[in-house]
């Protein structure tokens, strides 16, 4: 004679097992909730280091060799650039630093400083690059853009990316 386990009972009339929708539902609005308002946290955080001129924060949030490389892929017609339009200042601000920097005019030029500069440029002193933002938006699901201030007044562009597991500035220009 065979040994059997004992059969489960059924469970009873009307009552679901699976886990209710509505917990499904929540749970992925409140990740999609947490993943839209990111970037925004990482804008205060960036703010807040901007200010202080914390240059160990900065540099967490600020991704130098990519900016350095969309500006170089602007210079370079043949290659992709997320880079828009460019004004005349950087481009004269681009052509002051290659004739005294040369080749290596990028990498000198294009600093924390500069980024510091450049972000708070619109703001007055102590008030933050938050008092310029006039534009905060998704460009697509892995890049964030922004504008400090207004367009007749040569605004500052910037480009957050999600690389790795957090966002970062890749891109600024004039």
């Amino acid at each position: 004679m065979r040994a059997t386990a004992p059969l489960a009972e059924p469970p009873a009339a009307g009552v679901d097992l699976r886990r209710p929708p509505f917990g499904r539902l929540l749970i992925t609005v409140a990740v999609l909730g947490a993943y839209l308002l990111w970037p925004y946290l990482t804008l205060w955080r960036l703010d807040r280091a901007l200010i202080a001129n914390d240059r160990e924060t900065l540099a967490s949030l600020v991704d130098l060799d990519a900016v350095r490389g969309e500006i170089l892929g602007k210079l370079n017609k043949d290659s992709d650039s997320t880079i828009g339009p460019m004004s005349d200042a950087f481009i004269d601000w681009l052509e002051r630093a290659i004739r005294r920097h040369g080749t290596a005019a990028l990498e000198r030029q294009v600093t924390l400083d500069w980024v510091r500069e450049r972000m708070l440029a619109h703001s007055p002193d102590g008030a933050g690059m938050t008092f310029a933002l006039t534009d905060a938006f998704f460009d697509d699901p892995l890049h964030f853009s922004l504008r400090l201030g207004t367009m007749g007044d040569t605004p500052v562009f910037a480009r957050l990316s999600f690389r790795g597991i957090r966002w970062r500035v890749t891109a600024l220009y004039f």
